[in-house]
């Protein structure tokens, strides 16, 4: 029996290398967006929401690679949960553009005195053919008028399939979104 035990703890101890060892990489986006204020809005704004799809709830990067196919990318995690990373990125782009200091994430920040809520659900957002795709709908409700302004978002913005660039056409386009957003929270 002794001599079986060698060679099945050095096989053991193979698989362990070459299964179990991998090294994770974590991305993000959004922490290297250069934000200027483009239009002051001191209006109080609640950031109610954003809903991602499933793919996204997932700690795992995906890409898609058929019309009918997602697939999980080896040792590519997101560091924090997209929704909660493209919650805070739309917070932090709404205050830094329009120099408001007054946009909360609702309802556990706000004061109460909000002007408009916003909330956003994605639809799509994946690299695909060489592109990021980002489909979305968002709502601007205006509190005092107490109207609703439903808004459809649609990009694609090129990638040439490496994680680092999908991960700056995931930003790009996500970016585009925001600036969106924003314009039509003045209107």
């Amino acid at each position: 029996m002794r001599p079986l035990l060698k060679p099945l703890l050095t096989a053991l101890s193979f698989l362990l290398l070459t299964t179990g060892c991998g090294a994770k990489h974590y991305y993000t986006l959004g922490d290297n967006i250069e934000i200027e204020v483009t239009q002051s809005y001191k209006e109080p704004i609640d950031v109610v929401t954003v809903i991602v799809p499933k793919y996204l709830e997932e700690f795992k990067l995906v890409r898609q690679t058929s019309p009918y196919n997602i697939e999980i990318i080896d040792n590519a995690h997101w560091l924090t949960p997209m929704k909660e990373r493209l919650t805070n990125v739309l917070i932090d782009y709404l205050q830094q553009s329009m120099d408001n200091p007054n946009v909360h994430l609702y309802p556990w920040e706000s004061g109460g005195k909000s002007k408009k809520r916003i909330s956003i659900r994605i639809k799509k957002f994946i690299a695909f053919n060489n592109n990021v795709i980002l489909k979305a709908n968002y709502k601007i409700h205006d509190l005092p008028s107490n109207t609703i302004k439903t808004e459809r978002f649609q990009t694609a913005v090129k990638t040439d399939g490496s994680l680092k660039d999908m991960m700056h056409s995931m930003e790009k386009a996500y970016l585009k979104l925001v600036q969106n957003i924003q314009k039509n929270i003045i209107k």
